[in-house]
């Protein structure tokens, strides 16, 4: 849009600033008795001009109707300086608007020639004026004002013309980039959509849930993101060392050996197939999926653990995007697999302790710590025993009282050896079951090993807030029968 037509409507609403400034001066000059009556011809001409440009300003906006406004306002202040006191009016001051608005209508050369021509103006009123010698400095100021606004107008008109004419060719280049952006943008869109499903797996997977619901979980995630109709996961089952499938079918499918089918060779590559019509394929192997009456296939391999098969009963152009997205579900898929392997694995080491066949030390603490927070929550006994022999026995002979203390203990109670002691928590048992239950490990122990066993045992209900002060009690109570001799000691 042409920098005039923009600011015409601009320069409007200035004139009737100005026009209000002229009736307010006026009333305050009116009562010194210097405005003369005939200034309010003019000022009724432009408040006219004004009114009517107000309706007619989207078909007016032409050169003519710049020249006119320019001409209009130029004989409106000067008629307000004649009425004002000539030289000594400072409605002068307006001038300087009319020679904005007339750089940014015209060219530098009109705008200059205006200025010339208000400085003209202005020297034909200084004839006019009373004690010119008094005036003439000013008006050897307000002179070459007047030019120097047309010029300096005219100079921040261009540089504003330059970077318009530099942000239109941004826009340009904007415009043409602009279907490239779009697709960048899909591109953005569709990633962080599959980074969002993928997490979504990944925590889901995470969590403690049966394995089979982790399977569905998947196939759900799989079908919102690809919008695909069939998904089938295979597995391989060790025991038959076939794939078989873990989703139910609308028809069954064979299970199947790697290398053997269609299926059976994806696995054995370990690459991905996209098939985007099977109709077109006249091999045997096809025929099953057209029994499915599906068109457009993609089948990803989970290592030689299993596959991922997608399909759509209508034409469907699966691509790469589709395939990474696939491939990186079987990645979490088989990490997951394997990490609950490891998890088991190193459950089953932390348990047990391979040396003396009770339970490892760092699990019988943990289980502590859990059974006296549940028993402290409601309000059920709970007893810690602690066993030391006089003399070290041998780690045969750990094994062969482990065995007999576990012979005394009940299945969910939990024994464990650590660095010459043995430690039994003895579950919904108080103090008086406890005296029973150390006597008899202690008659076993003597009449069976020839060891002479020394025992210290703490409880709940008690004064302690924690297991390590339920540990600390029953260690102070052995430490407790060591120094009296007794071969039993409880803490209090």
């Amino acid at each position: 849009m042409d920098l005039g037509k923009r600011i015409f409507p601009i320069a409007f609403k200035i004139r009737w600033m100005m026009i209000a400034l002229a009736i307010l001066s006026l009333c305050l000059i009116a009562k010194e008795n210097i405005a003369k009556p005939e200034i309010y011809v003019p000022l009724i001409i432009i408040i006219t001009y004004n009114i009517v440009a107000y309706f007619l300003h989207k078909k007016i906006q032409e050169f003519r109707t710049y020249y006119f406004e320019t001409i209009l306002d130029i004989f409106f202040v000067t008629s307000l300086i004649h009425s004002t006191g000539l030289i000594a009016s400072p409605f002068y001051l307006f001038y300087f608007l009319i020679l904005i608005f007339a750089s940014c209508y015209y060219k530098a050369k009109n705008a200059l020639i205006i200025s010339i021509g208000i400085c003209l103006i202005y020297l034909v009123l200084f004839v006019f004026q009373e004690n010119k010698v008094e005036w003439i400095p000013h008006l050897l100021v307000r002179l070459p004002l007047f030019v120097a606004m047309a010029c300096m107008s005219s100079v921040l008109v261009f540089e504003t013309k330059l970077c318009e004419a530099e942000l239109e060719d941004e826009r340009q280049r904007a415009k043409m980039l602009q279907p490239q952006l779009q697709s960048t943008l899909y591109e953005l869109n569709f990633e962080a959509k599959r980074l969002q499903e993928l997490c979504n797996i990944s925590l889901k997977l995470g969590e403690d849930i049966p394995f089979k619901k982790r399977l569905d979980y998947i196939l759900d995630e799989i079908c919102h993101f690809l919008k695909t109709d069939l998904n089938i996961l295979f597995f391989l089952n060790p025991e038959t060392g076939r794939l078989e499938v873990q989703t139910k079918l609308p028809i069954p499918i064979p299970s199947f050996k790697i290398g053997e089918g269609f299926l059976g060779e994806i696995v054995k590559n370990g690459k991905s197939v996209i098939i985007n019509d099977i109709y077109i394929k006249d091999e045997p192997s096809y025929n099953l999926f057209k029994d499915l009456k599906l068109c457009s296939i993609i089948c990803v391999p989970l290592d030689t653990q299993g596959l991922i098969f997608c399909g759509q009963y209508t034409k469907k152009r699966f691509g790469e995007r589709e395939q990474v997205f696939l491939e990186l579900v079987g990645k979490i898929l088989i990490l997951t697999m394997k990490n609950d392997k490891l998890n088991e694995e190193i459950n089953r080491l932390s348990i047990a302790d391979e040396e003396t066949a009770l339970f490892a030390y760092s699990y019988f603490k943990q289980k502590l710590k859990e059974e006296l927070a549940r028993s402290m929550r409601i309000l059920r006994p709970l007893s810690l025993m602690v066993i030391k022999l006089e003399i070290p026995p041998q780690l045969m002979e750990i094994q062969k009282i482990g065995l007999i203390i576990n012979s005394q203990t009940r299945a969910d109670d939990m024994v464990t050896y650590n660095d010459g002691y043995f430690y039994i928590l003895a579950l919904r048992t108080g103090r008086d079951k406890i005296m029973v239950l150390a006597e008899r490990i202690k008659r076993e122990i003597e009449t069976k090993t020839g060891y002479l066993p020394v025992i210290g045992i703490s409880g709940y209900p008690s004064a302690i807030t924690d297991h390590i002060e339920l540990l600390r009690a029953a260690n102070s109570a052995l430490a407790s029968a060591f120094k009296h001799r007794d071969r039993i000691v409880i803490s209090e």
